[in-house]
């Protein structure tokens, strides 16, 4: 951060590209290393050279070609996965339609989901006794057998951020910094944050129902120009919902096993904890948080993002008798068929394309520098951020093993007569400042970014995701379309907790 005429901007640090040996990474210095080997033994067991010559060559083009954007050495692992999907038919699934009978053994029964989200289980557990809110419905925990972690989130909506003086933005953020700290402590039950921020088109049913009842119906005069006034701003009308998701590792939850419980038991223990906590943080920031959500409220979130195109029927089911037992079950929360393709996931009735940020803003931004992409009215999407909390003391031996691989690799740049560019130079910068805040007392959080955007068919969904690509660049966001892997973007769009894999496991 800096200051200039009072105004304090904001700067990240570039993407950390450091490799083993004059910045190469180990997948470069691995292939140079098997190409020059392959060579050798060609020669060794008398081969024609030309053999030797083209596993060097293999080799150069996998270290150093790009396509897309990418090395090629990176794209392999991709292209391989993708492979095996479409030969063994895994990039299709479909759910086996049981025949429920009501009995005990029904309930009882796993959910039918595909591969990207097997192994989760939406469950519901008592109310918490901070939040008598939860008293009646419950808290919607999401269990995950696969990554042995368990999750809930909570609602939170904030004031007119663009519409605050800039010295309240500030403050704003600096608050929401605060609420994020809070997480960074040593032997820390959370393993992850992630925040969801998912926008739609509103629907304006019930503006039409007001306009019918208060002017005469729709056919008056004052109906026919409401009418009109709202056919002209449906498009430019946007519902933005925010889920704050914690996640807690059991492994983590050393005391209450010492005392008896067992490591899920005090895991959602803990977990309840913690969201009394962040709850209380956010309130001091000025933030409405609702009640964590319960395990129907859950599985509607995610049913709604996975296929968005089923929000009519589920809006007229709210309005019956559904809206007292929950409109969405945990059993149904999932999809009924999937296709992976290598530019787009098909979920049901809708379309998802996932993006990457691959570069956050290079030069010094202000407060509002995320608004044209978050109050871009281009269609359904997710905008997604995940934080991981880094334990103070890994913060600080990071941060000198970064030190210390930038210092080695500068001086064999300049033993060996390669320039040190610009981008080596604002790496040594970011580790100083990184060990300047941390001495100063702030906390270190990983953090990446997704968005996911969603529509009806492959048309809209080019079309939408042209328009964020531009919203996203002039916010000064590099995004990167995740193909061949956009079921796990969606994963990372969905309140669950499931997505990265844990870097700073303690």
């Amino acid at each position: 951060m800096t200051s200039a005429d009072n105004a304090r901007t904001y700067r990240f640090a570039p993407l950390d590209r450091g490799g083993w040996i004059l910045g190469l990474g180990a997948g470069q210095c691995l292939l140079l290393a098997s190409g020059l080997l392959a060579a050798g033994v060609a020669l060794q067991v008398g081969l024609p050279t030309p053999v030797a010559v083209g596993a060097v060559a293999f080799v150069l083009v996998g270290a150093f070609g790009s396509w897309h954007g990418r090395s090629i050495h990176e794209w392999a692992p991709v292209l391989a996965r993708f492979a095996v999907l479409r030969l063994s038919g895994a990039a299709r699934w479909r759910a086996e339609l049981p025949l429920l009978t009501g009995t005990a053994a029904d309930a009882r029964r796993e959910p039918p989901l595909p591969p990207f989200l097997a192994g989760l289980a939406i469950v519901g557990v008592p109310g918490l006794s901070w939040c008598p809110a939860t008293i009646a419905t419950g808290v919607g925990v999401v269990r995950d057998r696969r990554a042995h972690t368990v999750s809930a989130s909570v609602p939170v909506r904030g004031r007119e951020f663009s519409l605050l003086e800039r010295a309240d933005q500030e403050r704003a953020l600096h608050q929401w910094g605060e609420v994020l700290a809070g997480f960074c402590a040593e032997r820390g039950a959370v393993s992850r944050i992630r925040c969801t921020e998912w926008a739609t088109a509103t629907d304006l049913d019930e503006h039409l129902a007001l306009a019918e009842a208060r002017s005469g119906g729709l056919d008056s005069t004052p109906g026919r120009h409401y009418r009109q006034l709202l056919a002209e701003a449906a498009a430019h009308t946007v519902a933005h919902d925010l889920l704050v998701t914690v996640t807690v590792d059991p492994r983590r939850v050393r005391a209450q096993r010492r005392a008896g419980a067992r490591a899920h038991e005090a895991a959602i223990d803990i977990l309840g904890e913690e969201l009394r906590l962040l709850s209380s943080r956010l309130d001091a920031a000025g933030l409405a948080t609702g009640a964590p959500l319960s395990a129907t409220q859950t599985a509607e979130a995610v049913r709604v993002r996975v296929d968005p195109a089923a929000q009519p029927v589920l809006r007229t089911r709210r309005r019956s008798l559904a809206e007292l037992v929950g409109v969405v079950s945990g059993y149904n929360a999932g999809p009924l068929a999937t296709d992976i393709t290598w530019s787009a996931l098909r979920c049901d009735g809708s379309w998802h394309r996932s993006f990457w940020i691959a570069e956050w803003p290079r030069f010094e931004t202000g407060p509002g520098w995320l608004e044209p992409l978050l109050l871009h009215p281009g269609g359904t999407r997710t905008f997604a951020l995940h934080y991981e909390p880094v334990p103070p003391s890994r913060s600080r031996r990071q941060i000198d093993r970064d030190a210390t691989r930038l210092a080695t690799d500068e001086e064999q740049r300049a033993r060996t007569g390669f320039r040190i560019g610009a981008h080596h130079r604002r790496a040594q910068t970011a580790v100083a400042e990184r060990e300047a805040e941390l001495v100063a007392g702030y906390a270190e959080l990983a953090y990446a970014g997704f968005l996911t955007v969603s529509a009806a068919d492959r048309e809209a969904l080019d079309r939408s995701c042209a328009e964020y690509e531009q919203a996203a660049a002039r916010a000064g966001l590099e995004l990167r379309a995740l193909d061949g892997r956009h079921e796990t973007g969606l994963v990372c769009a969905l309140p669950i907790g499931r997505g990265l894999v844990e870097r700073w496991s303690r």
